[in-house]
């Protein structure tokens, strides 16, 4: 993908709002399409062939990340925040951005929490509060659309806790699997 793009909302850090946004392109009408979010035990989740990445050959340690999925001729992945072009075979983006595993203890391993897209547009919601360091500072600047909110009670965290939250939770072998063609 051009860093250059301007076809999708885009703003660095805001992965959540992102796919948020992304999830609603006329592209995907009529479409199966997954929410795609990477987690670990360990609350760091190495990346690789992330655009913010000053160095192609070292990953990005994200707290998490989150991106689409859709069932078009075969599973694609729709990551803004990637190098490897967009859209992607699923297949491909997953080998080329989780390197490594076994490299890695348990507790830092990627599991993935995959929801689907209506019912991600339906529950979440974020007043951004997670993206605000102890003294209230930003920690990455906020897009300039306002926050996605549903109510009072900001959800993001049903989504960022691999213990809970709703969807299923998968390892990187069972995505691969699930996810097959």
């Amino acid at each position: 993908m051009d860093p250059h793009d301007t076809r999708y909302k885009y703003t660095a850090s805001y992965c959540e709002e992102n796919v948020w946004h992304l999830c609603q392109e006329p592209v995907f009408e009529g479409v199966e399409v997954k929410v795609v979010f990477v987690l670990s035990h360990g609350g760091i989740c190495r990346l690789w062939n992330q655009k913010l990445s000053q160095d192609t050959a070292e990953p990005v340690c994200w707290d998490y990340h989150a991106f689409l999925i859709a069932r078009q001729e075969e599973w694609m992945a729709w990551d803004l925040d990637t190098r490897l072009g967009l859209p992607v075979p699923l297949q491909h983006y997953l080998a080329s951005t989780f390197r490594n595993p076994d490299d890695l203890p348990e507790f830092f391993e990627p599991v993935f929490r995959i929801v689907d897209a209506q019912e991600y547009l339906a529950t979440i919601s974020s007043d951004r509060g997670h993206m605000r360091g102890p003294g209230g500072e930003w920690r990455a600047t906020p897009p300039d659309w306002e926050p996605i909110l549903l109510g009072e009670e900001s959800t993001i965290e049903w989504f960022l806790d691999p213990g809970g939250g709703s969807g299923d939770l998968l390892a990187l072998e069972e995505l691969q699997g699930a996810f097959a063609s």
